[in-house]
């Protein structure tokens, strides 16, 4: 049998759930000899995370590496080479697998920790799930080289690409020299649990619109709050409730204080799709860009309908007037739809219950493992070898060793 290995570099928020809920789901499978998980971690990353790795009770594996921003961070990997081989190596022999996936979740930057090193025995196949191309490398031409350099690599590798949603696959054309026939798609997916169910909205008490996810200018989360604002001096009962850390979290904490009838920060909620996405019933997702954010497929779990920008794979699984809304970035769209979702009670439980039909037949998370099985079967090492040989001509030569 095969033994899988997640391995991410400080993964945060929606990589960290994507990678944690998919290793479960996969270990519970039966599938698989053994699954893992190999985080390599900086001081500041959330000890909540440490804690949540830790109940998983899954095989662990840690390495530690420098304070850093950015492409820095990611390029110290070749200087302080993370033992990858060596946890591969361990997960195979106490599990009696004869073959291993390592399966990393920091996209094309996953390049970086490639070759795998210290191998003693076994057949090793790689994949790299690209969670969203937002890099923005215009008029930076050393960033590009280097983020392009990680790219090629997982090319120059074998290594097998999927992606989140489909929106992805031209930003990684244009901006990394990535063919889209080099990636299978695959959505994020949730275990499904009928017990953290939202609470039905009935007209009656508060109605209670949350984000969920990082506090950054990017995410819109300010524009939820504002709208909430206009509603509640309509004389309607509403509670925005802000979920995440992030560069603007002090704001958003400032802004609750301003408002505490209004407006609640909450910090980073473990495990939100049960401990708070039932409690709302409205998701706003105002972002600028996106690929499929967890904080959606996990509302959509509970059914809870969503109000978002159309950005990236988002109308991917919000399907708008049935399983939520997709509306410009603005103040009064996303006023205008939650004030709807307030005043009909009806169409809020039609749209609630078309949300987890929705979820249950493309996001339940066995599908997403099935999905993910087919192509660690079919992979075969090398096989991208002309891509890669064609990006080398593009001029990224593998200058670093």
């Amino acid at each position: 049998m095969t033994a899988v290995l997640h391995v991410a570099l400080n993964p945060v928020t929606g990589p960290w759930s994507v990678m944690r809920d998919l290793a479960l789901a996969q270990a519970a499978s039966g599938r698989y000899s053994a699954v893992g998980l190999g985080v390599i971690t900086s001081k500041d990353w959330p000890s909540q995370y440490d804690e949540e790795l830790i109940q998983t009770k899954l095989p662990v594996y840690r390495a530690s590496t420098i304070k850093a921003f950015g492409t820095a961070q990611f390029l110290w990997q070749r200087a302080q080479r993370p033992p990858i081989g060596q946890w591969v190596d361990d997960i195979m022999q106490k599990s009696g697998a004869k073959c291993a996936v390592v399966h990393f979740h920091n996209a094309w930057m996953s390049g970086v920790l490639l070759p795998l090193s210290e191998l003693s025995s076994g057949q090793i196949r790689t994949v790299a799930t690209f969670h969203g191309v937002n890099a923005i490398l215009e008029g930076k031409p050393t960033r590009r080289f280097f983020h392009r350099w990680m790219a090629a690599r997982l090319i120059r590798y074998g290594t097998r690409l999927t992606s989140v949603d489909r929106s992805n696959l031209g930003l990684a054309a244009k901006i990394l020299g990535l063919r889209p026939d080099l990636f299978t798609v695959i959505p994020n997916g949730v275990p499904d649990d009928t017990a953290a169910l939202a609470t039905a909205w009935t007209g009656e008490g508060e109605f209670r619109v949350g984000h969920v996810g990082s506090i950054t200018e990017r995410k819109g989360w300010r524009i939820g709050a504002e709208a909430v604002l206009q509603l509640v001096a309509e004389g309607k009962r509403v509670r925005y409730v802000i979920a995440g850390n992030g560069p603007e979290a002090a704001q958003a904490e400032a802004l609750s204080r301003e408002h505490p009838k209004v407006i609640e920060y909450l910090g980073h909620i473990p495990q939100p799709r049960t401990n708070l996405l039932p409690k709302l019933h409205a998701l706003s997702v105002m972002s600028t860009h996106e690929g499929l954010p967890m904080s959606i497929i996990e509302a959509m779990a509970v059914g809870v309908p969503v109000v978002a920008t159309a950005v990236g794979g988002i109308p991917e699984a919000v399907a708008g007037e049935q399983t939520g809304y997709l509306i410009p970035r603005n103040v009064e769209e996303l006023a205008k739809k939650l004030r709807h979702l307030y005043a009909s009670p009806e169409n809020w439980q039609t749209m609630s219950h078309q949300t987890r039909e929705r979820f249950e037949k493309q996001f339940e998370i066995s599908h997403i493992v099935k999905q993910y099985d087919a192509v660690y079967s079919r992979m075969e090492l090398g096989d991208t070898s002309d891509h890669s040989r064609a990006l080398i001509r593009d001029g990224l030569p593998d200058l670093i060793p």
